[in-house]
C-alpha cells in the first residue's frame, strides 16, 4: 500500500498495513536531505564500519549502527516526526528504538536472499511487536538493487496460544510465499515493515554504493525476548528532550552478569526459586556475550544463562523472556524470567536453592526489594513477551 506524505494514518490505512504487512509514504525526505545522509553514512562507512575486517570499498555489505547514532548527522532520523508517527500507528503503541541501523551495500555485494527478521536469539529481532523502517538513501531499483517484499507473509506466522503468558509461535513455511513485489523505493521514501514480512534485496547493477537506513522500532509494552541493545550515554544525549522517549535502555557500564527468575506455575499462586549465599540472589552470575555470532547486535545474554542453569541447577531451560537491567557496583545485571508447570520442585530446592511465593518474598525480603521488582514487573499485565533462545537453538527450531 502507498500513502501520500500525512503526519498520521487512517483507519484505511492502518487496517491496510495489517492485512499487506508493509506500508509506504513517499518522500519523507528531500534528495537534499537523502543525498547528505548518505555521504554521511558513506563518511563513517570509510571511517569505521561493522564489520572491522572488511576494507571499503571491498564487495560487502558495511553496517553503521547503535551508538553511532550519536554521529553528527545521523541522529534525526531515528526521531524524524513522521517516521516516529508512521511507525507508532503501525504498532498501535509507542515505540523504543531497538536498533540503529544503516547499511551500505558496494558494488559486487551479492545482496540477501529470501527471508524474515524475526529473530529470537537478536535484540533487535525478538519482540512479539515490531516493525523496520527502511528509508532509502539511494533508489532501490534494478540498477542499485530493489528491496522487495512477499505481502501477507506476516500470516504464515501465527501466535499459539493468545492467552499463554509468555507467547510462542509457529514456524512459518516458505513454500507458502506469495510473490515478491518491488514497493519500487525511491531515495527519501519510507517503508514500514512487519516484523514476519519475508523480503530480499537482490543486487544491483551499479558501480555506486546502495545505501539505506533500516531502523528497528518495537511497542513499549513488547520489550525483545533476548534484551535490548544497550545504548550509552552519548546516543542518549545525541537525540532531542521529546525523542528520549525512544530510548529504551541506557548505561555507561557494562553488561556484567545475567540472572535468571525461574517460576514455577503448577499452583494457583506462582513460586519463585532464590540461592541463598549471604543473603537471597536468582539463579546465574557471570554472562558473557555470544559475540561470533550476534555481530553488531549486542546485549543478549541467553546462551550463557542457560550455562549457568545447567551448571547451577542441572536444569535445562528451553527459552527465557526479557525482564529488566539492574544497575551494580560491577556493572549492569541482566534479568530474564522463565516459568514452567512441570519442574521438579524437590529436586531443585536443595544445595541453598528454596521456593518462594510473592507474598513470602515480599515478607522475607521486604516490597521494596530488588528481586521483589523483578517479580513485579515480570507479572505485570499487559506487557507481551515472547519465548528468547540462544543464537546456535533459536537457528535449528525456528529460522
Amino acid at each position: 500500500m502507498t500513502t501520500t506524505l500525512t503526519p498520521s494514518l487512517t483507519e484505511r490505512q492502518i487496517a491496510d498495513y495489517h492485512e499487506d504487512g508493509y506500508l509506504i509514504v513517499r518522500n519523507v525526505l528531500s534528495a537534499k536531505e537523502a543525498d547528505e545522509l548518505r555521504r554521511i553514512v558513506q563518511q563513517e562507512v570509510m571511517r569505521d564500519a561493522y564489520p572491522s575486517t572488511l576494507k571499503y570499498p571491498q564487495p560487502a555489505k558495511y553496517t553503521v549502527s547503535g551508538n553511532r547514532l550519536a554521529t553528527p548527522g545521523l541522529t534525526a532520523i531515528a526521531e524524524h516526526p513522521t517516521v516516529v508517527g508512521t511507525v507508532e500507528a503501525a504498532l498501535g503503541q509507542p515505540a523504543h528504538l531497538t536498533a540503529y541501523v544503516a547499511y551500505l551495500r558496494t558494488p559486487g555485494d551479492k545482496g540477501a536472499g529470501a527471508h524474515c527478521d524475526y529473530k529470537r536469539w537478536r535484540p533487535v529481532g525478538s519482540s512479539m511487536n515490531w516493525v523496520f523502517a527502511i528509508i532509502p538513501l539511494t533508489d532501490f531499483d534494478s540498477e542499485y538493487g530493489p528491496f522487495l517484499v512477499s505481502p501477507k507473509s506476516h500470516k504464515l506466522t501465527q501466535v499459539i496460544d493468545k492467552d499463554a503468558h509468555i507467547l510462542d509461535l509457529t514456524r512459518p513455511d516458505a513454500k507458502e510465499l506469495a510473490p515478491f513485489i518491488d514497493p519500487e523505493l525511491k531515495a527519501g521514501d519510507l517503508l514500514v515493515v512487519n516484523e514476519h514480512v519475508w523480503h530480499k534485496a537482490p543486487a544491483g547493477m551499479t558501480t555506486q554504493d546502495r545505501c539505506g537506513i533500516f531502523n528497528k522500532y518495537c511497542a513499549v509494552n513488547a520489550p525483545p525476548a533476548a534484551g535490548y541493545y544497550p545504548y550509552n550515554p552519548a546516543a542518549w544525549d545525541a537525540v532531542s528532550d521529546d525523542a528520549k522517549r525512544l530510548i529504551p535502555v541506557c548505561f555507561d557500564k557494562p553488561i556484567t552478569t545475567t540472572r535468571l527468575l525461574i517460576e514455577d506455575t503448577s499452583t494457583q499462586e506462582s513460586k519463585f526459586l532464590l540461592h541463598r549465599d549471604r543473603e537471597w540472589k536468582l539463579p546465574g552470575g557471570e554472562g558473557w556475550e555470544e559475540e561470533k555470532l550476534v555481530g553488531w547486535d549486542v546485549g543478549a545474554r541467553i546462551g550463557s544463562l542457560q550455562e549457568l542453569a545447567k551448571t547451577q541447577l542441572d536444569l535445562e531451560v528451553s527459552w527465557m523472556s526479557y525482564i529488566e537491567d539492574v544497575e551494580t557496583e560491577e556493572g549492569i545485571c541482566r534479568v530474564y524470567g522463565f516459568s514452567d508447570e512441570n519442574l521438579n520442585l524437590d529436586a531443585l530446592a536443595n544445595n541453598g536453592y528454596d521456593w518462594f511465593t510473592e507474598s513470602a518474598l515480599q515478607q522475607r525480603l521486604g516490597e521494596t526489594d530488588a528481586i521483589c521488582h523483578t517479580v513485579g514487573i515480570w507479572q505485570q499485565a499487559g506487557v507481551v513477551r515472547g519465548k528468547g533462545k540462544a543464537c546456535h537453538q533459536s537457528r535449528q527450531q525456528f529460522e
